[in-house]
């Protein structure tokens, strides 16, 4: 390796001895912070951490570009605190400044050896573009929670490899990239979430220190394809994305949206952590090759280059078909005219997260089990507010257990209490305020208050209980309305819940209503949930009727669902319509 010497030992201590120290100051703070005090200091060891590191380089270059990374983070918490389009420009003019200041692109590498060199009004015109674009590319790939901290981590591996194993002298490139490393590995929890952004700042600061590091090290006697061609390989994918983006927005009316790479997969049943590796895992592909076929003046490079890129690349395509949704003869597979979505509570959780950040409409989710399935098989009218719900979940053992029976098996059990939980979970890390709504007088609040407590950061925009005459519940629908609730739970019973949703959820533009029965009852602390044994048995409703001895009428019918069951079986009940 060229560039192992002295100053390498020490960039390395360097790094050493400050990431002990952050993360010694890290394991403290948890303690003794709650969570979003917690994240905050994050934030602001991570941008300290490098303005640290920039009074401690003294390398020519790598001043310049940590200092615009500095700049670049502060117009993002502008960004995130004023929104508005006019922040693009403000990246333009750092890469600029970057340019005037520090490193910049004073040629391009042309085919035989040729270079063609810019005069300086045009390298900073270059440099500018270069610098402005990574940011704003980081921060549109970070609308996908986990994307933006799974690709940087690719790219820096990525970099830090080329850089070291280059016979070049790229020295700073290689000292920006081990650094870049290392903080990614101390500040690791905060990036590589799956459900968690990494921001609009940390995306700006991490966009201009790609852009910045690749820059670095160029000179006359080095081809420009060296290090600025590596991030053009490993974005390669969201840039085709985005591009396209750009020129159907200008030539049609239905443009070709970004990162539909990741929602192609999601949309295809690849559950969202999935999706998020493949598509950085496809980036890393084209990233290898590229660095590859750079030090194509060394053959064992190359080779060892390109069998890393194919060896990832199966890998991939092989993930890809175990994490699909198995086969079965239907996508949402009906019984008795009752659809059943055959989704994992992943991909459900990334539909609700995309749904969101859709004002066009308010959407609704409904949970079955056995017994509200025989009531819509019965009941006509609550089986078409069951067919009008964007998802309907098997909540229970008995129904997915006649699924499978009828040879319609769907991928997993989601039930009510537990999903429940997911999305305020969900919730907490998105900063996502819900509602809670239903219940007896004080069960929503006890409930609410539980889940801010088992998730803190959990916005809290309301509870009310579910007992309302005709004025309170439009009194409830204006105040969750006024609240702002983006997620709302709905405990009002079957099928009082679905009626409320069917005829409410359309109403409130960009909130998820999800119907959770009793839950509420167990999330407040006055019903204890079934033992894991008692679940796995499929006996949730005795340990229930245990509780609630009044519930005997109700568990009575199921005699009657699983007769019907066996007669769908037989052939003498239709399984779709009755």
């Amino acid at each position: 390796m060229a560039i192992l010497n002295q100053d390498l030992h020490y960039l390395i201590l360097f790094a050493l001895t400050l990431s002990i120290a952050l993360c010694a100051i890290q394991r403290v703070a948890r303690k003794r912070l709650d969570r979003d005090q917690y994240y905050y200091l994050k934030d602001l060891l991570f941008i300290g951490a490098w303005a640290l590191t920039g009074l401690w380089l003294e390398e020519p270059g790598l001043r310049p570009v940590v200092c615009m990374s500095l700049l670049a983070a502060i117009v993002g918490m502008g960004q995130r605190a004023f929104p508005s389009r006019g922040w693009v420009a403000a990246f333009f003019a750092i890469g600029g400044g970057l340019a005037l200041l520090g490193p910049r692109i004073e040629f391009i590498g042309l085919p035989g050896d040729s270079y063609l060199f810019f005069g300086f009004p045009v390298a900073v015109a270059v440099t500018s573009i270069w610098v402005g674009t990574y940011p704003l590319l980081l921060q549109e790939l970070d609308q996908v929670p986990g994307l933006a901290g799974f690709l940087l981590a690719i790219t820096w591996v990525v970099m830090l490899f080329a850089t070291g194993l280059s016979g070049q002298n790229l020295q700073g490139a290689f000292s920006m990239s081990l650094l870049g490393v290392f903080m990614l590995a101390v500040f690791w929890s905060r990036h590589g979430h799956s459900y968690r952004r990494i921001g609009e700042p940390l995306a700006a600061m991490w966009g201009t220190l790609i852009a910045g590091t690749s820059i670095l090290g160029v000179s006359k006697e080095i081809a420009f394809s060296t290090m600025m061609i590596l991030p053009l390989g490993l974005f390669a994918i969201p840039l085709v994305e985005t591009s396209l983006h750009v020129v159907s927005s200008a030539f049609s009316e239905r443009p070709k949206g970004t990162l539909s790479l990741y929602r192609n997969l999601v949309a295809r049943g690849i559950d969202h952590t999935s999706a998020v590796k493949t598509v950085g895992n496809l980036c890393a592909v084209v990233g290898v090759s590229v660095a590859s076929v750079q030090m194509s003046e060394e053959p064992v490079f190359l080779a060892s280059g390109l069998a890393i890129a194919t060896a990832l690349l199966i890998y991939t395509v092989t993930f890809l078909l175990k994490r699909r949704a198995p086969a079965i003869p239907l996508r949402r597979p009906l019984l008795w005219g009752v659809p059943i979505d055959n989704v994992s509570s992943d991909y459900v959780l990334s539909k609700i997260l995309a749904w969101t950040k859709d004002y066009s409409q308010g959407r609704y989710i409904v949970t079955l089990d056995a017994l509200s399935t025989l009531k819509a098989k019965t009941d006509k009218v609550f089986r078409e507010y069951v067919k009008a719900a964007d998802l309907v979940l098997p909540d229970g053992k008995g129904l997915t257990a006649s699924l499978r029976f009828l040879g319609n098996p769907v991928q997993q059990r989601i039930a009510g209490v537990d999903f429940l939980e997911k999305m305020c979970r969900l919730a907490s890390y998105e900063r996502i305020p819900v509602y809670f709504y239903g219940g007896r007088e004080g069960v929503a609040a006890e409930a609410a208050s539980r889940m801010a407590d088992r998730f803190p950061g959990l916005l809290v925009a309301g509870t009310s209980h579910g007992y309302h005459d005709e004025q309170g519940r439009r009194e409830v629908l204006e105040e969750i309305v006024s609240s702002g609730a983006r997620f709302v739970f709905v405990a009002l019973g079957v099928p009082k819940q679905e009626e409320w949703m069917a005829q409410n959820a359309r109403l409130l533009k960009g909130v998820v209503c999800i119907g959770v029965g009793g839950s509420f009852d167990v999330l407040s602390g006055r019903l204890k949930r079934a033992p894991q044994g008692w679940q796995k048995a499929g006996c949730e409703w005795l340990y229930r009727l245990i509780q609630e001895p009044w519930r005997w009428r109700r568990v009575a019918r199921l005699p009657v669902f699983a007769f019907w069951v066996l007669m769908t079986k037989l052939g003498l009940c239709g399984s779709r319509e009755t």
